[in-house]
């Protein structure tokens, strides 16, 4: 967000409409759901929510706007969880991560350690955890993407 009020980075948005993360998170997670639960196989997927970034930015991490935006991607995650649970003979491995960390008072781009921290939790449909951070390799979604083309 800094960025844009910068000038540094543009938003591109679909025929002209913008509208507020909570409202297109919740239409995310919706889709989501209802591609797990009725679009048929496919081997990896990637759901984006940004009302939490959204929130850290603009009211920092101690306000309660942050708080409700936590509980608000809370009740999509969990909307998610349910649809791949719906789906219990295949083997899913769900990782839910963030990209950077925020300052308490809100924004990042610095080089301090709360601003580059990350996290990731990790859960499997069968209990099997994979060797962290072996195992899990961000460029093989890209390999399987490409050979799907």
């Amino acid at each position: 967000m800094e960025q844009q009020y910068a000038g540094l980075h543009n938003v591109i948005v679909r025929d002209g409409e913008t509208f507020g993360y909570q409202r297109i998170d919740a239409e995310i997670a919706d889709i989501a759901v209802a591609k797990i639960r009725h679009g048929g196989g496919f081997d990896a997927g990637f759901v984006y929510f940004c009302d939490v970034d959204d929130a850290g930015h603009v009211y920092g991490l101690g306000d309660e706007q942050y708080r409700d935006a936590i509980r608000r991607v809370d009740a999509h995650v969990s909307a998610v969880i349910d649809a791949v649970q719906s789906r219990e003979d295949e083997d899913w491995l769900v990782v839910l991560t963030t990209d950077h960390g925020h300052r308490d008072e809100g924004g990042h781009g610095g080089t301090s350690d709360r601003e580059r921290e990350s996290w990731a939790i990790v859960w499997s449909s069968n209990g099997e955890l994979p060797q962290w951070p072996v195992e899990i390799a961000p460029h093989k979604l890209a390999e399987m993407a490409l050979a799907a083309r």
